[in-house]
């Protein structure tokens, strides 16, 4: 057995102290390669070809941008994907109870316990936590460049990016909508809508309002406190098409999914196996299969039906 550490040298704001002993702990395993690729796009090469070269686990050591490029760069679950959380933004990691310290982590990777998680594809491309659009997207945006300017500023980064959207977007029909696989996004924001990423459903949520009702929204979300009727709305799908009056921004764990107007996005279940500890995953029941996929055309997204073929 080998194994693979691909680091993303510029997530989080620590020096990597914890190379070697992250490195003496997984050595238990077989041989450790060390990689640090110098771009997004390098990292999803390095995944690919340690996929076909059969290296039975791949562990992304960064936040859910690094894990969201290792998982792009996979075609199937023949390589367990480990979590190393090192980067400023961890809610795959979180979610899945990864410990914080790298020691810890890499330990829990050596019992072999795994769980089995569903990815969304956004016009092709895989999301595991959620896709946001629209002026939530621009919080993103922003949220991101001043993290890669104060690295220090963590997941507040993304209260101010809020702070920005209700300043200049608040009143808008829709100041956001939500494609979520998780049941919570960057910057602490919970989302009462059973979101589970081992169920092959995804989540499709909308937000809007003036800037009062978007404020007490997102505080709630935040704290976890229960929301007024109609202040946030979401159907349960498996597949669906998102389409815009005009370009918007998109984002998704963390990352650039670039501008357009049209999106087709489905659940992709049970398509990447990452190692945790004590955990063997639960076979995916074929729940919600049965629903119709739907699309929307957001003004007020309202569904209708696609056409079969």
């Amino acid at each position: 057995m080998s194994v693979l550490i691909i680091h993303n040298p510029t997530a989080g704001y620590h020096q990597p102290a914890w190379r070697e002993p992250v490195t003496r702990i997984l050595s238990a395993l077989g041989p450790v390669e060390f990689v640090a690729p110098d771009s997004a796009e390098g990292t999803t090469a390095a995944a690919r070809e340690a996929e076909a070269r059969g290296v039975p686990l791949i562990v992304a050591a960064g936040g859910d941008g690094t894990v969201h490029r290792v998982v792009n760069g996979l075609q199937s679950r023949t390589s367990h994907v480990g979590i190393l959380p090192v980067g400023t933004g961890n809610d795959l990691a979180s979610y899945l109870g990864v410990p914080a310290s790298p020691e810890a982590a890499v330990r829990d990777m050596l019992g072999g316990g795994y769980r089995d998680i569903d990815v969304v594809r956004f016009n092709g491309r895989r999301v595991f936590t959620a896709g946001i659009f629209c002026a939530i997207a621009e919080s993103a945006y922003l949220a991101n460049r001043m993290k890669a300017r104060w690295p220090w500023l963590g997941s507040l980064s993304y209260r101010l990016g809020a702070l920005r959207v209700i300043a200049t977007r608040g009143g808008d029909p829709v100041a956001g909508v939500f494609v979520a696989n998780l049941p919570q996004l960057g910057g602490n924001l919970r989302l009462p809508s059973g979101s589970l990423i081992d169920d092959g459903l995804f989540e499709v949520a909308t937000l809007g309002g003036g800037r009062i009702r978007l404020t007490r929204t997102l505080l709630a979300l935040s704290l976890g406190r229960r929301l007024k009727d109609g202040e946030l709305t979401w159907e349960r799908l498996r597949q669906t098409t998102l389409e815009f009056p005009a370009d918007v921004m998109a984002y998704g764990d963390g990352e650039d999914l670039g501008t357009g107007r049209v999106f087709q996005i489905m659940a992709e279940p049970a398509a990447v196996r990452v190692r945790v500890a004590g955990v063997t995953a639960k076979l995916f029941e074929d729940i919600g299969l049965r629903q119709p996929a739907r699309s929307f055309v957001v003004a007020g997204l309202q569904p209708r039906e696609v056409p079969e073929g």
